[in-house]
């Protein structure tokens, strides 16, 4: 049966960075109690709050419905990670009072002076819950680069782990603690070997909205996405 539930905003954000091996992103697992994924490794991310739209502006180069969730995304992860994505003035000082909600996240950034550096932030992706689940999610997945002289710390309550990961290697390793979006977001994450590849690779191809459906007992998604394997069992980590 098809749930008539609404779909709730919501972005996730990739954090990657040029390692000594190759390509890294930062994987958060989330705390075992949390009734959603509790337990999983996952990206930044969380449901839109109503300030985010408000702080948000329009970008034009951006797909329509990403432009408005880019401070879900910076909140997100500046709650989980510690890190922001811009210049700040001492924006760790706030983060408990945030996190506590004695401050709101448009304060901090009068506050800590914060500039976001929204040249250094893409549209990925883009999931929606299957239509069987009661809650439902429309989540758009972003790229950014770390940044520079930030170090990522859990907040402990929502994140209780911070990890600098290859996304290959962490699907062999990890698979069974991910979601399938998370998952299939780090084999497309993979086609890219830098940074800078990973950016002309988000920015050149067509995001394409995700809805899982189950065919014959089998995951399928539409292949225009660009996700190639869809089987766990038979994706190519090679």
């Amino acid at each position: 049966m098809n749930s008539s539930a609404p779909l709730i905003d919501s972005a996730s954000i990739l954090i990657i960075s040029d390692g000594e091996e190759g390509l890294e992103v930062l994987m958060v697992k989330r705390h075992e109690d949390i009734a959603f994924a509790g337990g999983a490794y996952v990206f930044p991310g969380g449901k839109a709050d109503p300030e985010d739209y408000q702080l948000s502006s329009h970008i034009k180069s951006f797909p329509p419905g990403y432009s408005e969730l880019t401070h879900t995304a910076f909140r997100e992860v500046f709650e989980e990670t510690g890190l922001i994505i811009g210049d700040h003035t001492n924006a760790g000082d706030y983060r408990d009072g945030l996190l506590n909600g004695r401050v709101t996240f448009s304060e901090i950034i009068k506050k800590a002076d914060i500039h976001f550096y929204m040249d250094e932030i893409v549209p990925f992706a883009r999931w929606v819950t299957p239509r069987i689940y009661p809650k439902r999610f429309d989540t758009r997945f972003f790229l950014a680069r770390a940044p520079m002289g930030q170090v990522a710390t859990p907040d402990g309550t929502e994140a209780v782990e911070l990890k600098w990961v290859s996304p290959l290697e962490f699907i062999k390793e990890k698979r069974e603690l991910m979601m399938f979006p998370t998952i299939m977001n780090l084999k497309l994450l993979a086609e890219a070997k830098t940074v800078d590849e990973a950016f002309r690779k988000a920015a050149a191809r067509k995001i394409i909205t995700v809805e899982p459906k189950i065919i014959d007992g089998k995951r399928v998604i539409d292949p225009a996405a660009g996700y190639g394997e869809v089987d766990q069992d038979k994706i190519h980590l090679g």
